[in-house]
């Protein structure tokens, strides 16, 4: 492996910066009619 890409959670983000604002709930899953990160073009 010639470079690694890791996404950890080390930095705070405020309220503003997210991007995703539905409840944690048991399945942690994103709501079925919330748009998909392609649609966020993400």
């Amino acid at each position: 492996m010639h470079t690694r890409h890791a996404s950890i959670n080390d930095v705070a983000i405020t309220a503003e910066e997210r991007l995703f604002h539905w409840p944690r709930g048991d399945s942690g899953r994103r709501p079925d009619d919330h748009p998909s990160l392609t649609d966020l073009g993400l």
